[in-house]
Order: C-alpha cells, then structure tokens, then sequence
C-alpha cells in the first residue's frame, strides 16, 4: 500500500511540475504534456534518490513527508529535470 502511495505522489509532483512548464511559462516541451510528465516523475523520483538525506540534515524543519517520499525535494529536482529538459529543447516557447 505504501508504494502505491509513493508512485502516486511521484504522479502528482510530476503531474504538478509539468502543468507549471507546459500552462504557466509556456514551453514547448518535447512530447507536449505527457513527455513533461513523465521527465517531472523521473527527475523527482532521481532527486529523491540522490538529495534525500542531504536536505533533510539542512532544511529538516521546513520538509513533510507524506508516505517515504519527500516532496520538498521531489519539487525541487522534478522542477531542476524539466529545466534541463526545456534547454535540451532550445527554450523554445508554445506559440499563442
């Protein structure tokens, strides 16, 4: 049941991520929404990974968790993803 959990608060987070580049800055991400999607899951999934036990030691304060996931630093490296992602993409925005 936890891990339902996890993946989908990974779904969200990523969900949220790309709704932010795709609707909010207006990039023109490779793959449209979905591709958005699934790099903003991946990048926070890998940021979790990674970054997890650091941040908490420096900002322990300011997290909360909801399951196992962390979701100061899934927002944070899903957001770092798809700021790459974009670039790879030239930073090209939707037309109007």
């Amino acid at each position: 049941m936890n891990l339902l959990l996890d993946i989908a608060i990974y779904f969200l987070l990523g969900l949220f991520l790309s709704w932010i580049f795709y609707y909010i800055k207006r990039k023109d991400l490779l793959g449209g929404f979905a591709g958005g999607l699934v790099i903003g899951m991946i990048g926070s999934v890998l940021g979790v990974l990674v970054l997890s036990n650091l941040v908490k030691k420096i900002i322990d304060i300011l997290q909360s968790y909801i399951g196992n996931v962390d979701v100061l630093t899934g927002l944070l490296t899903g957001y770092l993803a798809l700021f790459v992602y974009n670039k790879i993409n030239h930073d090209r925005t939707r037309p109007q």
